[in-house]
C-alpha cells in the first residue's frame, strides 16, 4: 500500500489542495461562513486530490509507454524497476479517476448541473495532459486545471453560485502551480526531446525557461501586494511576504543553471511545491484574519 501511495506522487497534492482551500477562505473573507456548505467543500477537496493522483499516474504510465521515462530520466522509477506492471499502473489510474468521478457526481447531485460542466472540463484536461505536454500546451492545461476550474467549482459547491471574483486567486495560486510543472519539464528537456515531446520548456529553451520560472514564482507576491492596494485582498494577505526567503532561495537555485546546467533543476520541482505550500498557507491566513478582524 505504501508503494501504491507513493506512485501517486503525494508530495504534489499541495498543488491541488491549495486552490480549494484558498478559494473557500477567500469566500469566508468576502461573505462570512454562514452561507458556505462545508461538507461540499470537503468533498471538493477529496475529489480534486483524486483527480490529481489519477493524472499523476496516467502521466507516468504514458511517459513510460512513449519512452520519455528511462533509466537515465529523473522520474518515478516504479515501472522501470519492475515494481509494478504497466497494466497495474493503468488500473490504479482508472480506479483513482473513477473515485474522482463518483465524488464529482455526488457533488453535482448536492449542488447542481453547472458543476458537471466544470468537473467534466477538469476531467478531460486531466486525461489529455500527456498530449498537451507533447504540443507545448501542458503549462496552459495545468493553469486551467489548477488555477481556474477549482476556483469556480469550489465557489459553486460552497455557495450554490458561480463567483467570478474567485478568479482573482488564479495568479497567486496558479503561477506557482505552473512553476512546479515548468521546473520539472525544464529538467526533463533532454529525455523529452529524445522521445519527441515538445514541452513549453523545450520550445523556449533552457535559458528562457530559467527566466520564465523566476517570473512565475515572483509574480504571486507582486500581484498580492497590488491586490491589497486595490482593496480586493485584505491587508493581512501581505503575510505572503514571509515566503520571500523561499522565493529567493528558489531563484538562486534556478540561476545556478548558468554554472551547473540542467542539474540545477533536479530538485526544483519539490522546492517549488514547498513554496506553494508556504505561500498558500500565508495567503490563507491572510483571508482568515481578514474575516475575523
Amino acid at each position: 500500500m505504501k508503494r501504491w501511495f507513493f506512485a501517486t506522487r503525494p508530495w504534489s497534492f499541495v498543488v491541488s489542495a491549495t486552490p480549494v482551500v484558498a478559494t473557500v477562505l477567500f469566500l469566508l473573507y468576502k461573505y462570512g461562513g454562514g452561507n458556505i456548505n462545508w461538507i461540499n467543500v470537503l468533498l471538493a477537496l477529496i475529489g480534486i486530490i483524486l483527480f490529481h493522483a489519477a493524472g499523476n499516474v496516467f502521466s507516468d504510465y504514458y511517459d513510460y509507454k512513449t519512452g520519455i521515462d528511462s533509466k537515465d530520466a529523473y522520474c518515478v522509477q516504479s515501472l522501470l524497476n519492475g515494481d509494478f506492471t504497466p497494466g497495474q499502473y493503468l488500473k490504479l489510474a482508472l480506479g483513482l479517476l473513477s473515485a474522482g468521478i463518483i465524488t464529482g457526481l455526488v457533488l453535482t447531485l448536492r449542488s447542481g448541473w453547472p458543476l458537471l460542466v466544470i468537473g467534466g472540463a477538469g476531467c478531460l484536461l486531466t486525461l489529455i495532459y500527456p498530449w498537451t505536454k507533447f504540443h507545448a500546451l501542458g503549462d496552459t492545461d495545468i493553469f486551467v486545471v489548477f488555477g481556474i476550474l477549482p476556483m469556480l467549482g469550489t465557489a459553486y459547491v460552497a455557495t450554490g453560485a458561480i463567483d467570478w471574483s474567485t478568479l482573482l486567486l488564479s495568479i497567486p495560486v496558479g503561477c506557482v502551480t505552473v512553476a512546479v510543472l515548468h521546473a520539472n519539464n525544464t529538467r526533463d528537456i533532454p529525455t523529452d526531446s529524445a522521445a519527441g515531446a515538445k514541452s513549453f520548456a523545450k520550445v523556449i529553451g533552457p535559458t528562457a525557461s530559467m527566466w520564465w520560472y523566476i517570473i512565475l514564482i515572483s509574480l504571486p507576491c507582486l500581484y498580492t501586494v497590488a491586490a491589497v492596494i486595490c482593496g480586493v485582498f485584505p491587508i493581512w494577505c501581505l503575510l505572503i511576504a514571509l515566503s520571500l526567503p523561499v522565493v529567493v532561495k528558489n531563484i538562486r537555485q534556478a540561476l545556478s543553471y548558468r554554472s551547473d546546467g540542467l542539474c540545477a533543476f533536479n530538485q526544483l520541482d519539490l522546492m517549488t511545491a514547498r513554496l506553494q505550500m508556504f505561500s498558500g498557507i500565508t495567503l490563507c491566513i491572510g483571508f482568515v484574519l481578514g474575516a475575523l478582524i
